[in-house]
């Protein structure tokens, strides 16, 4: 039997560390791309039971950013650094032509509640976003950056682990 206090609703705040992101306009999504594969025999009339293999899993968080604080970005995007300059009184965003260790955020996450007031936290660990900077730069529109931030699992990852998690509060 169905309870809507178990619903999970859309609404929460999203966050790289412990710092959020800031004003969202449409949201987010998370999701765990797996690739399986079906070990086929001769014979076999589909899919057998044991030799299905996961061959990959690939978390991810999109966030549509509406507020993008520019001391941020090089959170928000791969190989970017922002340089103060304090005698100008600005602050200048480049990139710097690869990527480095701390352009993995340890933790990208997004925490909101269900309807009966249970807390949930979506979490995602290494978390690095790709995508390129792909401002729409429309009259009388606000730009909404797209991050997606995928988990990356380390070289000596064990092979049960996969780099997200969610968690549910009593």
């Amino acid at each position: 039997m169905s309870n809507p206090q178990r619903l999970l609703l859309g609404h929460g705040v999203y966050s790289i560390g412990e710092v959020p992101v800031g004003l969202t306009r449409g949201g987010g999504q998370f999701v765990v791309e797996k690739e399986y594969r079906n070990i086929e025999a001769d014979g076999d009339r589909g899919p057998v039971k044991g030799r299905i293999n996961q061959d990959k899993s690939t978390p991810k968080l999109i966030v549509n950013a509406l507020e993008v604080i520019t001391e941020n970005i090089p959170k928000m995007y791969a190989a970017v650094k922002a340089t103060k300059e304090l005698e100008e009184q600005k602050t200048i965003v480049t990139g710097k032509g690869k990527i480095e260790d701390s352009d993995y955020n340890d933790l990208v996450k997004w925490t909101g509640k269900t309807k009966g007031g249970r807390s949930v936290v979506i979490k995602l660990f290494n978390a690095i976003n790709l995508e390129n900077f792909d401002w729409s730069l429309a009259d009388k529109d606000e730009v909404v950056a797209v991050l997606t931030f995928t988990g990356c699992y380390l070289e000596d990852s064990p092979e049960d682990y996969e780099p997200w998690e969610i968690e549910y509060l009593d």
